[in-house]
């Protein structure tokens, strides 16, 4: 079974390459992959992010990207966001997504977050996963390109 740690994503980053494109194949998203991670790093620094990684030896085999930050209309609500949440498709069916969201909220917690929202596609295995964890649709996210 994967042990799972807290990690910096800005160190992680370059380690897991391979699971971040393959992450990012999967999302669908139509514009080149380019992780900042300097920004990563300063945000990690501020202690406004966190990842939790899911280790099998040396060898990551799963991730969650968090940020933690108070809310721009009132600071005394602190919100975690999930960044990414990605499992190699030869870890996806047991426990492992489970935990890492366990485990990403366990930290998000103790770092004085209140809430926390997650970004999925409708209709995904993911937002299935995350509804059967408690979570419910609060809002509708819409884009169009300028």
């Amino acid at each position: 079974m994967p042990r799972l740690r807290i990690v910096n994503p800005a160190e992680y980053l370059p380690q897991v390459r391979r699971l971040l494109a393959a992450n990012w194949a999967e999302t669908g998203f139509d514009f080149e992959f380019r992780p900042d991670v300097a920004a990563y790093q300063r945000l990690f620094d501020a202690g406004m992010c966190f990842a939790v990684g899911a280790f099998e030896g040396a060898e990551v085999v799963g991730y969650c990207t968090v940020t933690v930050i108070p809310h721009p209309h009132n600071p005394a609500v602190v919100v975690a966001s999930n960044d990414a949440l990605y499992v190699s498709p030869g870890n996806r069916l047991g426990l492992l997504s489970g935990r890492l969201i366990v485990t990403a909220e366990r930290e998000a917690r103790a770092r004085g977050a209140h809430r926390f929202t997650w970004h999925t596609r409708a209709g995904t295995d993911l937002a299935q996963v995350m509804q059967r964890h408690g979570y419910a649709p609060v809002d509708v996210v819409v884009m169009k390109e300028l």
